[in-house]
C-alpha cells in the first residue's frame, strides 16, 4: 500500500505503475497471495456456495502461467458472473428481491452498504464497482466512461479484448470488497 501511494503522489497518470504492483504482489510465488485472498473466503455466507469456481479461477490462473495462455480471456467472464450473482444474493439479503435493472440494483446497493475500511476506500471501491464493471452500457454505443473493464461489453461479446491482468486483479479485489460487507 506504501508503494502505491508513493506512486499516486507523483504527477500524470501513474495507473501502469500502479497496475505493475498489484500484478506483481497478487502473483508472486505463482499466484499464491492471490491464492491465500480467495481461501480466506471460504467460510463467508455470501460466498461460499461459490467458493469451489473462485477457487478454481485461481488454479486456472496459476496452470496457465506456466503456458503461452492467456487465461484471463477465461477466467475474467466467469469472475464477473460469479460477481453478478454475489450482488444479487447481497441485495437480496438487503430485501430487494426479483428481476429489477442494474439502475435499481445500483442505488439499492448504494443505500445499504456498510461502512469498511475507511471512507475514501470505499467511495474509490463503489466507484470501480458501480461506475466501471457496472457503468450503464447499451450495445453499440460507447461508454461514459471509457473504461474496459466494463461487465455489459465483456459478457456479452462487445468487449473481446478484456483479458488484461490488470482487470483480472481487478475483479478479484472487487469480490474480496463484497467478501468483507456486512
Amino acid at each position: 500500500i506504501f508503494d502505491v501511494v508513493q506512486i499516486g503522489k507523483k504527477k500524470g497518470r501513474q495507473d501502469k505503475a500502479i497496475n505493475k504492483i498489484f500484478i506483481s504482489y497478487y502473483s508472486n510465488n505463482n499466484w499464491q497471495n492471490l491464492e491465500t485472498m480467495v481461501c480466506s473466503w471460504e467460510n463467508n455466507p455470501l460466498l461460499k456456495k461459490r467458493i469451489k469456481i473462485l477457487l478454481d479461477c485461481v488454479q486456472a490462473v496459476k496452470i496457465s502461467s506456466t503456458n503461452k495462455l492467456n487465461e484471463v480471456n477465461v477466467v475474467l467472464p466467469t469472475l464477473i458472473t460469479q460477481i453478478d450473482g454475489i450482488l444479487t444474493d447481497y441485495l437480496k439479503n438487503k430485501g430487494l428481491s426479483g428481476d429489477v435493472p442494474y439502475n435499481k440494483k445500483k442505488k439499492h446497493f448504494q443505500d445499504n452498504i456498510t461502512e469498511g475500511i475507511t471512507t475514501k476506500l470505499d467511495d474509490l471501491a463503489n466507484d470501480i464497482f458501480l461506475n466501471i464493471l457496472f457503468q450503464k452500457s447499451q450495445s453499440g454505443i460507447p461508454l461514459d466512461n471509457p473504461f474496459g473493464f466494463n461487465r455489459h461489453k465483456i459478457i456479452h461479446g462487445e468487449n473481446v479484448n478484456y483479458g488484461r491482468k490488470n482487470y483480472m486483479i481487478r475483479a478479484f479485489l472487487i469480490l474480496d470488497f463484497l467478501a468483507h460487507l456486512e
